[in-house]
């Protein structure tokens, strides 16, 4: 089928007109060659619990838009210079929810196909998609050692963003080249020697590549266990270890979106604010932010955790008749006596 090489050019001066200048184009298709990863992970126990056991979900765009020919990705830098003043929040999590974002780009995109008489469904963290695969396929930039898709202009501290379509944009290849295409990864050319996102993970999940004790998922799942109380390396959302000792995020360009800017209560907020905070706290501020998303609870547990060593910080707290809370206080209450 031929490309509509109109529309491709008119929608990449339109996208850079957007200040979106890290995107690209892949062919939709069922990404066959990934169907034994994700069943090898399944095998191993390694998938999280944010991510779905159905692999035809993860490798089959179809699912989502039967009449699919190209995928659009695009990557939304955040990273904010003053994204350093809470090193306990991770830098993506200190300005607006992403999701308003960069669905706000891509709501745009959409439109614009639209106008061409085109179809099209865009996604951010709403399917099951590889969206770090999609995107270097697409281009976009390479996959390091930590996982992350690492764009030239912005490093990792991006976001990511896909658009299905059924305009044809893009070029089509054989199994064997997408074959070719995943083992490169492997390989991480870019990353050369180095090993340092590997040294300093506090839990040694890049070695294993076992997601499962990553700290930005400890502290963003529901239940841990006793391993993994302790392993949340004093964080109360995300981490930014393993972007921040790699030397392909140094001198990085900072982001141009004002609205990932760290939220001004964010700056100087104590960990007695987020533990007593009420509803109206948690609405007026937290909200607006994606680590609100499994609510003020959560929040309140990882500061218990990360205080657990301050037994009079322990002895102050008080949470009434919340069961979840007061367990964590009782256990490490009870462990200092």
């Amino acid at each position: 089928m031929m490309i509509n090489l109109n529309l491709k050019n008119k929608l990449i001066k339109f996208t850079e007109s957007l200040n979106i200048f890290c995107y690209g184009f892949t062919e939709c298709r069922r990404f066959i060659e990934l169907k034994q990863y994700f069943n090898s992970k399944i095998d191993k126990l390694y998938l999280t619990e944010f991510e779905d056991k159905d692999v035809e979900k993860r490798i089959n765009p179809f699912f989502y838009f039967e009449d699919g020919k190209t995928i659009i990705s695009i990557a939304v830098p955040y990273f904010r210079k003053d994204n350093e003043y809470n090193k306990c929040f991770s830098k993506y999590t200190q300005g607006l929810d992403y999701h308003y974002v960069v669905n706000d780009y891509l709501n745009k995109i959409c439109d614009f196909i639209r106008n061409f008489g085109y179809e099209c469904k865009s996604f951010c963290d709403t399917n099951n998609l590889p969206e770090r695969y999609i995107a270097y396929l697409c281009g976009v930039g390479h996959i390091g050692r930590n996982s992350l898709l690492y764009t030239k202009k912005y490093g990792s501290y991006v976001f990511l963003g896909e658009i299905i379509t059924n305009a044809n944009l893009c070029d089509s290849f054989s199994q064997e080249y997408y074959d070719n295409k995943f083992k490169e990864i492997g390989v991480f050319e870019h990353c050369g020697k180095c090993r340092n996102c590997m040294k300093k993970c506090p839990n040694d999940v890049l070695v294993e590549k076992n997601f499962n004790k990553c700290v930005s998922n400890l502290t963003q799942k529901k239940v841990l266990d006793s391993d993994e109380i302790n392993n949340l390396n004093g964080m109360i959302f995300g981490c930014d270890i393993c972007q921040d000792v790699c030397p392909k995020n140094r001198n990085v360009e900072y982001s141009f979106e004002e609205r990932f800017n760290t939220e001004e209560f964010l700056k100087n907020i104590k960990d007695n604010d987020i533990v007593n905070m009420n509803n109206k706290f948690f609405k007026d501020n937290f909200k607006k932010l994606s680590c609100s998303w499994r609510g003020k609870n959560l929040l309140k547990r990882n500061v218990i955790i990360k205080n657990k060593e301050d037994i009079n910080f322990i002895k102050s707290l008080n949470f009434d008749n919340n069961e979840h809370l007061n367990y964590y206080k009782n256990r490490f209450f009870n462990k200092k006596n």
